[in-house]
């Protein structure tokens, strides 16, 4: 299944700075590009889902942060 992504001038501010940020990071903005096409959805990924679990809860952030390093050189994620 392909989504198709929207262009860059076609985004919110919020998603285009989201995207050029990846951009810079990773030199890639398909998944900002893909998940611009639903806002409901990247706004709960960032502001609900990806804030609680990565900055709330019991477990420590290095420790969140260490395991994220490893699932993302285990399956080539640059994030």
């Amino acid at each position: 299944m392909h989504i198709p992504g929207i262009p860059l001038e076609e985004m919110t501010p919020e998603m285009r700075r989201r995207a050029e940020a990846g951009a810079e990071i990773a030199g890639d903005m398909r998944f900002m590009q893909a998940i611009a096409a639903a806002p409901h959805m990247a706004e709960f990924y960032f502001d609900g889902f990806y804030e609680q679990v990565f900055f709330g809860g019991e477990v420590p952030i290095v420790t969140k942060e260490l395991v994220r390093l490893r699932l993302s050189n285990l399956h080539g994620c640059a994030f």
